[in-house]
């Protein structure tokens, strides 16, 4: 077992990167957020953030997610209400076609604002 500090946490089928800077923070996601990964998430979110997210802007990059389902979905909503509660802003960025279509599906793509790749490389990477 590697003992050296690392911002990477591999968990289950999903892999959590924590990348900080002055008034942002990056937390990309690979593989999968769903009912066996969410709860995994939700601790490495509130572990990991803290107050470190108050008055922040945190970044959720799912570039790398390649599935979701209405677990995942629904905690990031909680996600959400848990940075706003901190009076941080939160943002998805780089979401492939198929998981903005379960965003559509569900009727959630005005709900998160999102960042295009774009933007996200110019301001986050």
């Amino acid at each position: 077992m590697n003992h050296n500090m690392t911002h990477s946490e591999p968990i289950a089928e999903m892999e959590i990167d924590l990348k900080k800077a002055a008034n942002h923070i990056v937390i990309s996601l690979t593989g999968s957020l769903d009912i066996y990964t969410s709860l995994d998430f939700k601790n490495f979110i509130e572990n990991n953030l803290g107050k470190d997210a108050s008055q922040a802007h945190v970044v959720i990059n799912l570039e790398k997610l390649n599935y979701i389902d209405s677990s995942g979905i629904g905690m990031l909503i909680k996600q959400l209400n848990y940075v706003q509660d901190l009076k941080g802003k939160f943002s998805i960025a780089n979401m492939k076609p198929a998981i903005e279509k379960v965003f559509k599906v569900a009727g959630l793509t005005s709900y998160f604002h999102t960042i295009s790749e774009d933007e996200f490389k110019s301001q986050f990477s």
